[in-house]
């Protein structure tokens, strides 16, 4: 039975973080001057803010969205239990942010992975049973010479071919970069060893969240009241040591606040576009942690049939994947409940693929795979309702999550460090191995950007630990 990581047949990855566009621009002047201003309102921007409050501190959160959660985003209609267009599920048992589903009393399940009707499909032979044993000959060898590996930082795919691996062979362990959104000939070796020796030790079982993801950042937000402002675009972050004054627009106006610190929860996909306008300029280590990660790409479909035709029987799930493990094919259900939908969670060049043909042609593209896979079902005539979530053209994220490019060893931590007690960084790019690229990496950056802040001002703190 192959391992329940991050690294298998479904390509579970959490979308986590935050997000908000920006441009430059010129302000009125602001009258107040608040203690910190957080920009995002994902998991990251959420944690800081309460752990700031709690302290005593008077916060202001600014999201350029209409809702909270950034790349967690849940739709609760047709579904009553949330269809999951970003993050999916809790990863591990272990994870910080079971705190936070304690509090609020959130119901969730164990995500059961058939093993047992999981497929692969290809043109030539159709659905074939995954060869569990040779996928696990093929891990092996490259497990044995990640930890043999002492060369210089290359990309998988250079690795890959060092290793004289098949093209069958290379898509056996394709998971090792398309669970980071990545392509083989993109990603870090370094990273991807150092991930996946962490991620085995921390990693057990996965959980979702029954009323959708989102139900945690909203009721979050709830306990935040009137700190939580929507709709507001940052222009600008003016800073210097102690001070920061940051240029929004809301509601059609522009407006202005100034507080002692800030909080920056965006993404790099964001960051990359070289917005906000920091005046003066983040500092040239600040912009080279900033350049060396990128951005996973992710399209997430849903769609709901007059009937379950893909199932060999009511009770019994069946998934599957194409192109080298990029496109996946699932019941977002337990077996034998709930609508019968499908999920489709696609990938590195699949997802740009689907991303360039825009909503309506990217759809058609969905349901062409589908029928491939079931000729004879009337796919197009039983398809009832969909739904098409492209990450990689979200202007708040511009991305899944983030994945390292050879010669990034370090940058992440980097990115994490605060500039002269004025912008203190968060978000899952700036968590530790293996917990980047999860929700629970953007909540417990949350935690320690706020305490760095804390710390800062003289006040208490806890240091930050998975548990």
């Amino acid at each position: 039975m192959p391992r329940t990581t991050r690294r298998t047949f479904l390509h579970t990855a959490a979308l986590a973080g935050a997000g908000t566009i920006l441009h430059g621009c010129t302000v009125p002047t602001a009258t107040k001057t608040h203690d910190v201003v957080v920009l995002g309102a994902g998991m990251a921007g959420l944690t800081a803010v309460r752990e700031l409050r709690r302290a005593g501190l008077d916060v202001v959160v600014l999201e350029a969205r209409d809702r909270v959660g950034g790349r967690m985003h849940s739709l609760f209609e047709p579904s009553p239990h949330g269809l999951e267009l970003g993050a999916q599920m809790i990863h591990g048992s272990r994870a910080p942010t079971w705190n936070l589903v304690r509090e609020f009393g959130i119901e969730t399940r164990p995500f059961v992975e058939s093993f047992e009707g999981a497929r692969v499909w290809r043109p030539q032979d159709g659905f074939q049973k995954p060869d569990f044993a040779r996928t696990a000959a093929v891990r092996a060898r490259v497990d044995g010479a990640f930890e043999k590996y002492r060369g210089q930082d290359v990309t998988l795919a250079v690795f890959f071919d060092q290793l004289k691996l098949s093209k069958e062979e290379q898509d056996a362990v394709g998971g090792l970069a398309h669970s980071w959104s990545a392509e083989p000939d993109e990603m870090s070796l370094r990273a991807a060893i150092e991930d996946e020796a962490a991620w085995e030790a921390y990693m057990d079982e996965n959980f979702q969240v029954v009323a959708g993801y989102t139900t945690l950042a909203q009721k979050m937000a709830n306990s935040i009241g009137e700190s939580l402002q929507l709709s507001s675009l940052v222009r600008e972050v003016a800073w210097g040591r102690g001070e920061v004054t940051v240029s929004y627009e809301r509601e059609g106006r522009t407006e202005k606040l100034q507080a002692r610190r800030a909080v920056v929860t965006l993404p790099i996909g964001v960051l990359q576009t070289g917005q906000p306008v920091f005046t003066p300029a983040l500092p040239a280590w600040k912009r080279r942690s900033i350049e060396s990660l990128r951005m996973g790409r992710v399209v997430v479909a849903h769609l709901l049939f007059d009937d379950w035709f893909w199932r060999p029987n009511e009770a019994e799930g069946l998934t599957w994947s194409i192109d080298g493990g990029r496109v996946s094919f699932w019941d977002p259900h337990p077996p034998g409940t709930g609508m019968p939908a499908l999920q489709s969670w696609i990938t590195g060049r699949a997802a740009q693929e689907v991303s360039d043909l825009g909503p309506e042609a990217g759809m058609q593209r969905v349901l062409s795979w589908i029928e491939a896979a079931f000729p004879n079902s009337g796919v197009r005539r039983r398809l009832e309702w969909s739904s098409l979530r492209d990450w990689v053209r979200d202007p708040y994220s511009l991305g899944s999550y983030s994945f390292n490019l050879p010669g990034s060893r370090g940058q992440r931590e980097v990115l994490a460090t605060p500039i002269e007690e004025a912008l203190y960084f968060a978000g899952e790019a700036t968590a530790a191995p293996p917990h980047y690229q999860t929700v629970h990496g953007a909540h417990t950056s949350g935690l320690r950007a706020a305490r760095e802040i804390l710390a800062a001002l003289g006040k208490e703190t806890a240091p930050v630990a998975f548990s």
